[in-house]
């Protein structure tokens, strides 16, 4: 493991007086981190800062109650690379990225302006790429990015077409969909090669769209992350979800839908009544972001990660490209099981082990499959990246330096 020495330099700048105090009111105390890349830090000159927080809990098995306190950030900082990322840190301590509702970066996919966020991309590590699962985007990689970054890594978190800050568009979406858009996104925007290799990260059916790239483009893959995968890792397991969610199973089958003219009275009775139950499971779903995300952390969820989702749901397409991602898993014909059987490279498996929709069995199966997997369980939920960003990004960071040569 390569050891990075960090140098801290601070300076501080007093106010002035008169006219000159009114110009230097903003004045800022600059911070420089000397590592394998270069950040710049700027905090507040006043010390007397206040830092808002709240309290956020944690359920045990026993029914007591742990408390976590988060804050908004009392820091912002920008990472010199290519493009400015302003970074905050929360009451802990821990850095993320800030939210920024307009979004970050974008590339032209198929015609498509898709987002995504960069860090350290002048920096001389292995590629990173961070894939996010359904309902989320590449902002829910928020305290992965900086983390990866300030260890030497160039990381590149996607927002899929049709999450996030990416179009809400209706198209015909399905893993292979998702996994070749990863793909392409590793060549032509990360710059992964046979010479350059990407390890390649990915959260619930984001996995599964990692799993697919590494699978399918081993020679420019370095390593595979499966955090809380969704997929049925079962012998014999049918393609698409394990379990069908609600909208799913309302909205029914795509073998039934695509491809259709609708000319018939049935076939237009069925696609009407189809979105129609799709609209009102989207305006639920909507209203309870909140709710429905606590239902699978281990920690309360904060503000801004339910602002980022919120503001996705807001886009004018969110409603048609939900119908749309409801029907991706019945459109999927790709197995779960062959893609992993199918990849013979080096593998970790993230894991929140208080998961109600991925519980640890899952893991377990796929160390069945793949018995030289490193299993890395953490004290978090379905996302423990964001649930439980300290453990997680220590447990990645350390198999990450083991693919380093």
């Amino acid at each position: 493991m390569r050891a990075t020495t960090t140098t801290t330099t601070t300076t501080t700048r007093a106010h002035a007086v008169g006219a000159r105090t009114r110009a230097r009111s903003n004045a800022r105390r600059a911070t420089t981190l000397k590592m394998p890349m270069t950040l710049t830090t700027t905090a507040e000159a006043s010390t007397g800062r206040r830092v808002a927080t709240r309290s956020t809990t944690a359920k045990r098995e026993d029914g007591t109650v742990r408390s976590r306190v988060r804050a908004r950030a009392s820091t912002v900082d920008s990472i010199s690379a290519r493009g400015a990322l302003e970074l905050e840190t929360d009451a802990r301590g821990v850095e993320r990225v800030k939210l920024r509702e307009s979004g970050w970066n974008t590339w032209n996919w198929r015609g498509y302006a898709c987002n995504y966020i960069s860090a350290g991309e002048d920096n001389d590590g292995p590629i990173v790429t961070l894939v996010h699962g359904f309902g989320a985007h590449s902002y829910h990689w928020r305290y992965t990015i900086p983390a990866l970054a300030r260890a030497g890594y160039r990381v590149y978190a996607l927002c899929m077409l049709g999450y996030g800050w990416s179009p809400k568009v209706e198209e015909e979406y399905c893993m292979e969909f998702w996994g070749q858009q990863v793909v392409d996104f590793t060549k032509e925007v990360a710059g992964a090669s046979e010479t350059d290799k990407t390890i390649i990260v990915g959260n619930s059916i984001g996995a599964l769209a990692a799993l697919f790239a590494a699978s399918t483009q081993p020679q420019a893959c370095k390593g595979l992350c499966l955090v809380n995968s969704a997929g049925n890792f079962e012998p014999d397991a049918a393609p698409g979800p394990e379990k069908k969610t609600l909208a799913q199973r309302a909205v029914g089958d795509a073998k039934e839908i695509d491809g259709k003219s609708a000319d018939s009275f049935a076939d237009k009775l069925r696609e009407t009544f189809s979105r129609a139950v799709a609209t009102a499971i989207f305006y639920s779903t909507k209203f309870r972001i909140r709710q429905i995300l606590n239902q699978v952390y281990e920690f309360d969820v904060d503000d801004d990660l339910v602002r980022s989702i919120d503001l996705a749901a807001q886009d004018p397409g969110a409603i048609k490209t939900f119908y749309q991602l409801s029907l991706a898993g019945s459109r999927t014909k790709v197995k779960a099981g062959d893609l992993l059987a199918d990849y013979d490279g080096d593998l970790m498996l993230l894991w929140g082990e208080k998961d109600p929709w991925m519980t640890p069995t899952k893991a377990a199966r796929i160390r069945e499959i793949k018995p030289n997997a490193v299993y890395s369980p953490v004290l978090g939920g379905h996302c423990p990246h964001d649930d439980a960003p300290i453990e997680s990004n220590a447990a990645l960071l350390r198999w990450a330096e083991t693919l380093r040569a």
